[in-house]
């Protein structure tokens, strides 16, 4: 049953039928929009869905929250191995993110919510809990600015081998290189060992990030950029 309008003491369905509250409580499962939220089912055996809003299950709201809950505390470890989420590998969840509401109220403080992403990132680098005092809510950007380091194979994050050394036509083995914002891929020279090239897209790095904290607009967010960016 889908409810579209809330009375005191009952629901009107879709089409116009009247159902009272504690109609049906006797059931084992009510569904995600039924009247009494201590009869749902837990969401990934820890989420307790208590926001009495009809179809909020198909908010950004809700996805993000579900989504938190599944890569935290490795509850679908298939999920992320499958999708190569590995960086999602030891993260917890500050139980009170257990509760909806409570998650839905601290989304809800921040500018523009609905068109952010939830970062654990910036605010403590290298941190893995996701909680109200740990993210924050970011422009889509900046959170891929900030991901964790994915490192390919041996090598860190902006260095690729040159293929030039390897067919013997270049003294330097290693090549650092950057997608600037709205830029395309762009080399950032050749070097003798991965510290020096690692070195060398860490501060182009640092310059793009520079950019970002220029144009934004959540002190809170302008404040925990500049600090990550002069660790």
């Amino acid at each position: 049953m889908s409810y579209t309008r809330k009375y005191p003491n009952g629901f009107i369905d879709r089409w116009g039928n009247f159902s009272a509250i504690g109609r049906g409580d006797s059931s084992s499962v009510i569904g995600k929009s039924g009247p009494r939220p201590e009869l749902r089912s837990l969401v990934y055996g820890v989420g307790i869905n208590d926001v009495m809003i009809p179809y909020f299950t198909s908010t950004r709201t809700w996805k993000t929250w579900s989504g938190i809950i599944r890569r935290t505390d490795n509850r679908d470890p298939k999920w992320i191995n499958e999708q190569n989420k590995t960086s999602y590998l030891g993260c917890t969840l500050d139980s009170r993110w257990y509760k909806l509401s409570v998650f839905k109220e601290w989304i809800e403080k921040w500018d523009d919510f609905e068109n952010k992403e939830i970062d654990k990132d910036i605010l403590i680098p290298g941190n893995k809990i996701y909680g109200p005092d740990t993210c924050l809510m970011v422009r889509p950007i900046v959170n891929s600015w900030f991901k964790p380091n994915a490192a390919k194979g041996d090598l860190p994050r902006g260095v690729c081998w040159n293929s030039t050394w390897k067919r013997g036509k270049s003294p330097n083995p290693y090549r650092a290189q950057i997608t600037p914002i709205g830029g395309k891929r762009t080399g950032l020279g050749y070097y003798a060992t991965i510290e020096e090239a690692s070195a060398a897209f860490e501060k182009a790095r640092k310059e793009q990030i520079q950019i970002l904290i220029e144009t934004e607009t959540d002190s809170r967010v302008k404040n925990a950029m500049m600090e990550y960016n002069f660790k």
